[in-house]
């Protein structure tokens, strides 16, 4: 297995090069477990300096014995192993995946790596494929699981869950299953235990033919985008400062998938991914925005139309965000700070407001975990309201925040990431434990303006 394993690092060297740092996303289950002692078992032959990593997501009350017990594993392999923690996550898989991904980029900033090395095999491929097909999309999400995403590896799609577990046999180690992968609450489990063995029982060589069929889409995809970049070659795409610009007239020689092919293949050139929506909505524009005006397609990304000539930009340069702590001896007399958001910049007040701030609530202190943090939206972000929990996205989508404007709405979230307050749009039901407890209040006001902001003067 490990033989196999360096003949696939041979022929991608990119996913894990020699010498690099690595730090291997550890669960504790047989997949990740495999991962970790077959990248110890290729030696001097192709050597890797490795950590590993572990997210306790604390959904299940046995979730730390979990932890400490990855951590354990780990030690025995001689890997050191960083565990992070949080006391339980909102919503469901998507934001817990967001949460947990981010934990890994932090881990890795920290830990210096170079890349992170994911235990994703061919299973998981192709049941991606097939939770894919059921959503119905493009040929870029029948592709399944790519094998690299940034710094983001994954060195085993090519074994089956079953090989590794034989090694893993065959080596006399033993793992635990993971009780929630058997969860029928949750989609992925029931694709796993229960459509695909329906398909193989009907059609033996349903696995293949769906790894082969995220192969072909992989391959597809890829013609599609070679094509795109040649049409956009033909439109006359240049680059710009801010972006990329094209003749408009050679845009609407093409056909609709086309044009909208060739604005998301700019975008993704620029670090940006656009919707359906956002593809329709440029798409669109081109055919009938008129010159001088333009279009948000994304967060922070715009379609103009100058003349004959469509530009593809950044909608602002933004500065990095900063964030502010607050802890609670801090909220015993009045403060003030500085945090800026999506380019936007505040100044927060707590404790005594002066009637100025844009935006203003207050909290029981007995109900809150400090350090309160102040910061902006991020994935996975919900707040629980007496009329129960939603996304923070969803609540600003329907609160008809633009998109580009969403980034630089400040959000207040405790010790535990819990959110309490999306300032100026909804705060979450947090209540005093009895009316004599001590509140703590806050406030923001914006210290420029807005469209100064923008124009990044």
């Amino acid at each position: 297995m490990a033989a196999r394993l360096r003949g696939v690092l041979r022929a991608a060297p990119e996913l894990l090069p020699r010498d690099s740092r690595v730090l291997v996303a550890f669960s504790g289950g047989s997949d990740s477990l495999a991962l970790l002692h077959l990248l110890r078992a290729l030696g001097e032959s192709w050597p890797l300096k490795l950590r590993a990593a572990h997210f306790d997501h604390g959904l299940r009350p046995e979730s730390a014995a979990w932890a400490s017990r990855a951590a354990e594993l780990c030690r025995r392999a001689g890997v050191p192993c960083d565990v992070g923690r949080t006391d339980g996550l909102a919503g469901g898989p998507a934001e817990w995946r967001a949460a947990r991904y981010a934990f890994l980029a932090e881990a890795r900033r920290q830990a210096g790596a170079d890349r992170v090395a994911l235990a994703h095999q061919r299973d998981d491929h192709v049941e991606t494929v097939l939770l894919n097909l059921l959503r119905g999309p493009g040929f870029r999400g029948l592709a399944g699981i790519p094998a690299r995403r940034g710094a983001f590896v994954r060195p085993l799609l090519g074994f089956a869950r079953e090989e590794l577990r034989g090694y893993l046999r065959s080596t006399g180690r033993e793992w635990e299953e993971d009780p929630a992968n058997r969860n029928p609450r949750y989609r992925r489990s029931r694709v796993r235990h229960g459509l695909l063995p329906a398909l193989a029982a009907e059609e033996p060589s349903a696995h293949r033919l769906l790894a082969e069929l995220g192969r072909n889409a992989l391959v597809a995809e890829g013609g599609l985008e070679a094509a795109a970049r040649r049409l956009l070659a033909a439109a006359g795409c240049r680059e710009s400062a801010d972006g990329a610009q094209i003749a408009r007239s050679r845009l609407l020689g093409y056909d609709r998938a086309a044009r909208g092919r060739m604005l998301r293949h700019v975008a993704r050139d620029m670090g940006f991914r656009v919707s359906r929506r956002g593809t329709r909505t440029g798409g669109a524009f081109v055919r009938t925005g008129e010159s001088g005006r333009g279009v948000d397609i994304a967060a922070g990304l715009r379609v103009e139309r100058e003349f004959d000539r469509i530009h593809v930009r950044r909608a602002r340069e933004v500065p990095l965000d900063r964030e502010l702590d607050i802890d609670r001896t801090r909220v015993r007399r009045a403060g003030r700070g500085a945090i800026r958001v999506g380019g936007i910049a505040y100044e927060v007040r707590w404790s005594t407001l002066e009637g100025t701030e844009r935006w203003a609530t207050a909290f029981p202190v007995d109900r809150v975990r400090f350090p309160i943090r102040v910061r902006g939206p991020q994935p996975g972000d919900r707040i629980r309201t007496r009329a129960g929990s939603r996304k923070v996205a969803k609540l600003l989508m329907e609160r008809r925040v633009p998109a580009s404007d969403r980034s630089g709405v400040p959000v207040v979230v405790d010790a535990d990431r819990r959110v309490l307050w999306v300032a100026g749009h909804s705060r979450a039901a947090v209540e005093p434990v009895d009316s004599g407890g001590a509140w703590f209040a806050i406030g923001f006001t914006e210290r420029r303006d807005r469209h100064d902001e923008r124009r990044g003067t």
